[in-house]
């Protein structure tokens, strides 16, 4: 199946962020349905879309935002058939899984799949560079008795036989009690357990002829008896399958009874309101796959998940040109304002002597600049002034130092000097500071705080682009924007094809290509990205250089945007339980830790990055992290939200302004 490349990547879709590797599990589990629907159309099979699945074609046609497979049903008697016509059907690297086939089996689910971890190149270029085990689920659906109290007792006899099987899985088989009780059932049923072979198997397959024990009878109503065990009312009229519609899905079409009304209904009750499933213990499926998979992975190759370390909160800052300019010119200030002490104290030397240092200093200052700036800026102007000024007061106070000598008064403002004479002199060693203020406004105007957006997807732009546009109105901040190249990455982690999306944004904005900006030498004041996620996104991956880990070397300020927003997470919600757990995609990634501001959507929201970051690391880590959070908002609420693009701005500015301490 082909699928666009756009398909695979992360996104957040009913408010729900789905990672791009459920997004491979998806695509898995279709091409695993296409070999299922060609064995159905060859053998006039019928299967339908079944739970989850059923109920995204159905509202979405599409995987529902929060499901991580993929699930059919079929009637028995279509199943029996499938059971006998499967195996010749399937791939090598597929096998059919079920309690009919598998004699130990101990699931009412059978399934079609990729049952174990092979790290096999080919296998995963087919299955869409998805390194772990998937299938499609196939739950069987059987007649209800037509007498009520017949089914009555099937349920009774059920949940007695689940209740033997549970003892099983709780190790409670060689007590008396259960032996005693498994004696009884053999008496009732007319049977006899193998004790040399698995108990729990034989009570699986024993339930599984209990369900079928009144099939043809000419019962009306269907159901999925081990769902139904669980939810007593989950039964469906026989009438429902009667025809069969194909809906789309995906990029596919799926069947589904044409009374699929009945059916969800049956299921889950008012089915066209949303209702996230709750709980994230083994969500995604995959998650206890991980360590296995890295097992089979040379040591060498890329691992899967992040690992913290306390070094990834530090941050070296290292001044840039502005930075250093800036801190030469307080130098300048403040051994002009010792000149002017030393002049009121009638120290004429050691004023002469400093303002002969100065006068050097602030040549090789507007050297500086003007090699950085280039000719004809303002600041080197105002520094000619400048030295001019300090020239002409040296002039002065040299030729007044004669006349000092000769007061043979002590030194000091006083003496014999004319008070007329005194007040000139006093004009003229004060006149070159008021140079250095309008050095500093010229400073400041040519050496602006550079903030530099790093892109790498159009869709992004959303995120970011008011505060792009608010900070290139503001007069001291000049922003540049460089779209930077990403990657597909491969199931084992490789980078694979590469791709640039600077000519969309082109169109709109001037851009900086990546490829001639010299980091080391022009060092940002900000660097804003947008992937926090370094080498640990299993299917995206900037240009390794641009990794956080990277970025934070070439910049003071290293701020992460998100761009997306999704529904409000409690972390003490069940129905958030899913989506706290995905957090782990996008929270415990190197990009938060190593920004020294995160800005994201809400107040609520940095509570629950919070009690995230505290799962994943440890309660001092979370404090840590609280003062490099922002719950200010996000752009891509708007204007008018409490919490939009003028909260994100002013929150920005602030850390912007915020004056660092650098090191020497």
């Amino acid at each position: 199946m082909e699928f666009p490349r756009e398909f695979f990547y992360d996104e957040v879709r009913n408010g729900f962020y789905i990672p791009g590797i459920v997004k491979r599990a998806w695509a898995a589990s279709l091409e695993i349905l296409a070999v299922i629907d060609k064995i159905c159309r060859k053998h006039k099979i019928r299967y339908y879309a079944d739970f989850g699945t059923l109920l995204g074609a159905v509202r979405e046609n599409n995987f529902i935002a929060w499901d991580d497979d993929l699930d059919i049903m079929m009637l028995r008697d279509d199943f029996e058939r499938f059971v006998k016509v499967v195996k010749k059907g399937l791939p090598k690297e597929l096998k059919f899984m079920a309690v009919e086939v598998n004699r130990d089996s101990c699931s009412f689910i059978s399934a079609v799949g990729l049952p174990e971890i092979k790290f096999n190149e080919d296998v995963m270029k087919k299955y869409h560079e998805f390194p772990y085990p998937a299938s499609v689920d196939i739950f069987v659906v059987d007649e209800l008795a037509k007498d009520p109290e017949d089914e009555a007792y099937r349920m009774e006899l059920l949940s007695m036989l689940a209740t033997m099987t549970k003892g099983i899985m709780d190790k409670k088989e060689n007590t008396k009690i259960f032996q005693k009780e498994l004696e009884a059932i053999e008496d009732l049923l007319k049977i006899k357990f193998d004790r040399e072979q698995s108990l729990e198997g034989q009570f699986y397959a024993l339930m599984n002829r209990v369900f079928q024990e009144f099939n043809g009878e000419g019962g009306e109503m269907l159901a999925c008896m081990p769902f139904r065990m669980l939810h007593a009312k989950a039964c469906f009229p026989k009438a429902a399958f009667k025809e069969t519609v194909w809906l789309p899905f995906c990029n596919t079409k799926i069947p589904v009874p044409k009374d699929y009304d009945s059916v969800l209904k049956a299921k889950y009750g008012d089915y066209h309101k949303t209702v996230k499933a709750g709980g994230g213990h083994g969500y995604p499926y995959f998650q206890h796959y991980i360590d296995e998979l890295k097992n089979e992975l040379p040591e060498d190759k890329w691992t899967f998940e992040y690992r913290f370390s306390e070094e990834d909160l530090e941050h070296k800052k290292i001044p840039n040109f502005r930075d250093m300019a800036l801190e030469t010119l307080e130098y300048l200030v403040l051994k002009n304002k010792r000149i002017f002490e030393c002049f009121m104290a009638g120290d004429f030397s050691a004023c002469l002597q400093l303002m002969g240092q100065i006068q050097e200093e602030a040549i090789a200052f507007g050297n500086a600049v003007e090699a950085k700036k280039g000719e004809g800026s303002e600041t080197v102007a105002y520094l000619e002034k400048y030295c001019e000024a300090l020239f002409h007061s040296y002039k002065a106070v040299e030729e007044a130092l004669p006349l000092q000598e000769e007061s043979g008064e002590k030194k000091g403002p006083a003496g014999n000097f004319p008070a007329a004479l005194w007040k000139d002199l006093q004009n003229m060693v004060q006149k070159p500071a008021s140079y250095l203020k309008k050095v500093k406004l010229a400073l400041e105007k040519d050496f602006k705080r550079v903030v530099l957006f790093l892109p790498s997807r159009f869709e992004q732009l959303n995120s970011f682009q008011s505060l792009y546009e608010a900070l290139g109105e503001m007069e001291d901040v000049e922003c540049k924007l460089m779209p930077i190249p990403y990657f597909d990455r491969l199931g084992g982690g490789a980078l694979d094809e590469m791709h640039y999306e600077g000519e969309e944004f082109q169109k709109l904005y001037p851009i900086v290509n990546y490829k001639d900006f010299d980091f080391t030498m022009e060092r940002p004041d900000c660097i804003v990205m947008l992937s926090p996620y370094d080498e640990f996104n299993q299917v995206y991956s900037v240009d390794p250089f641009f990794y956080s880990k990277n970025l934070k070397n070439f910049t003071n300020k290293l701020v992460y945007i998100p761009s997306f927003v999704t529904d409000e997470i409690n972390p003490k919600e069940e129905e958030d339980g899913k989506a706290f757990e995905n957090m782990r995609y996008y929270v415990t990634v190197p990009g938060l830790f190593h920004a020294d501001l995160s800005i994201v959507q809400s107040e609520e929201m940095k509570k629950a990055y919070l009690a995230k970051i505290s799962a994943f690391t440890n309660s001092v880590i979370r404090k840590k992290m609280t003062t490099k959070i922002s719950g200010a908002g996000s752009c891509l609420f708007g204007e008018e939200e409490e919490n939009g693009s003028k909260a994100v701005i002013a929150a920005f500015r602030r850390f912007l302004m915020k004056k660092e301490d650098l090191q020497p």
